[in-house]
């Protein structure tokens, strides 16, 4: 068989390029070998949020109760109930995402795919068989999995991202090793629903790639929910009992602590699926170390008609960044520019939303590192006079206060000369819908005053967006704010 384009993959990133190529006309095979969708759809994204929601459903009513004016006798929270809804939700969105891919003309190619020429896809289907596509451009979007330490035996009751949804029963204990976006989101969704939850962190805090601040304030609002954070230990022995799993724990002092759990969640990062191709044989390079592909800005590999997308290029893994790289490819095959020119992949204002409760999402520079540009010197502003930090609270917030959800901060970051606005850090009510307009300010380079000249609605949780933002460009002086 002959196509246009071949991709492997048909997670956000492949989804997205296989409509834009199918509705511009060329002939597109995707080649699948699980579930069309992907981690994000079946495992990752849709699921995980389906959760939480109802867990924030639930802790709303718990912490409301009558003093809202909202009366339910009996409140409990129903686990089987919430896993048929997961199953309900997915599977709708499956059913429209496979019938919207082949309303476009994308023929769904089910099997695993292997790249073994530039121009040629082996498929290998579940019942052996074999067949082969030929293709003029290959879209590599085949992601990644759960990463899974040495020594640890995937199955039973040692789970990932993956098991946790199929769990037919709500774990009374859980341990959960690994402090980053999934292990934080497991957290909060299991605390809230009443399960003791251990987490264990090898480093000092949580959520590395996000502002220090607001993961000690994570870590604070976990607290109320008891959950247990071991930082600075290592998990030794993780064995499974059968009737729960045994776990040894060392520390940095060397102590060895030993414990049992219903449950162990192994959330320790990802692993990228390179076993797509033989990069040498194919003169594709690599990044060392397998932590991705080579490609320039249209996703471009080495070999000029294969791209690479997603979790598999190794640059930001998340599925809508994979999107966009998706995007990206397509347009650049169809050679189709925008504005005039071809578009290149821009990762300077990329935003992470993490949906724990309360809320956390954030784009562009930390504090950390906007106190090194601060002694460097670098930007428009000599050294020791780098940059603006300002930060208001949830808590004086309109409709934080009618909602009940005072916890949280904005935090936003600004260069003291230009009066930019370099980062924007939020934990609170809303943070994952508020981060869109800071990530187009960020985006576009825009000042505190540019974004404060956009008129936001009364009341609204954005309006600690702008409170920061005035006080930025008040301390700023940056054309004398409502002066």
């Amino acid at each position: 068989m002959t196509f246009d384009v071949g991709i492997i993959g048909s997670g956000p990133g492949g989804t997205e390029a296989a409509r834009i190529l199918a509705a511009k006309g060329l002939k597109v095979a995707l080649v699948e070998q699980d579930l069309v969708g992907g981690e994000c759809l079946h495992w990752g994204c849709i699921p995980s949020k389906v959760y939480l929601h109802s867990a924030h459903l639930y802790q709303t009513m718990l912490k409301m109760g009558d003093g809202f004016g909202v009366v339910a006798d009996g409140l409990r929270f129903d686990f089987a109930k919430v896993c048929e809804r997961r199953v309900k939700v997915v599977g709708m969105l499956h059913r429209g995402l496979e019938s919207s891919l082949k309303t476009l003309g994308v023929t769904l190619v089910a099997g695993r795919g292997v790249l073994v020429g530039p121009n040629e896809i082996r498929v290998t289907a579940k019942d052996g068989s074999e067949s082969g596509l030929s293709v003029k451009h290959v879209v590599l979007a085949t992601g990644s999995s759960p990463r899974v330490p040495e020594g640890v035996n995937i199955g039973g009751r040692i789970i990932t991202n993956r098991e946790v949804f199929l769990l037919k029963e709500q774990p009374k204990r859980l341990l959960i090793t690994g402090g980053g976006t999934v292990g934080c989101e497991m957290a909060s969704f299991f605390s809230a629903i009443g399960t003791q939850v251990t987490m264990v962190e090898r480093g000092e805090r949580l959520l590395m790639h996000e502002d220090a601040e607001v993961a000690a304030e994570l870590v604070k609002l976990l607290g109320r929910h008891d959950v247990k954070i071991n930082f600075g230990t290592n998990v030794e022995t993780l064995v499974d009992t059968g009737a729960g799993v045994k776990v040894g724990l060392k520390r940095a002092d060397g102590s060895v602590e030993e414990a049992e759990f219903d449950y162990a969640l192994v959330a320790a990062g990802r692993s990228l699926n390179t076993s797509v191709c033989d990069w040498g044989a194919l003169g594709i390079q690599v990044v060392p170390e397998g932590r991705g592909i080579v490609i320039n800005g249209f996703m471009q590999t080495s070999v000029p008609n294969v791209y690479a997308i997603g979790d598999l290029a190794g640059k930001v893994l998340l599925a809508y960044t994979a999107e966009r790289e998706g995007e990206i490819a397509a347009y650049h095959i169809l050679q189709h520019p925008m504005d005039g020119k071809m578009i290149e992949m821009d990762y300077k204002a990329i935003p992470s939303v993490i949906f724990t409760n309360p809320e956390i999402a954030s784009v562009g520079m930390n504090e950390e590192k906007a106190r090194e540009r601060e002694k460097a010197g670098t930007g428009s502003a000599p050294a020791g006079a780098g940059v603006v930090i300002k930060k208001s609270l949830f808590a004086t917030n309109s409709k934080a206060l009618i909602m009940g959800e005072r916890d949280g901060f904005v935090k936003v970051i600004a260069d003291r000369v230009s009066g930019v606005v370099l980062g924007v850090h939020i934990i609170g009510p809303d943070a994952t819908t508020i981060i869109d307009k800071a990530t187009l300010g960020v985006d576009r380079g825009m000042t505190a005053v540019q974004m404060l000249n956009a008129i936001s609605g009364h009341p609204v949780t954005s309006e600690t967006l702008e409170e920061a933002l005035e006080m930025v460009a008040e301390e700023g002086n940056q054309g004398g704010y409502m002066s």
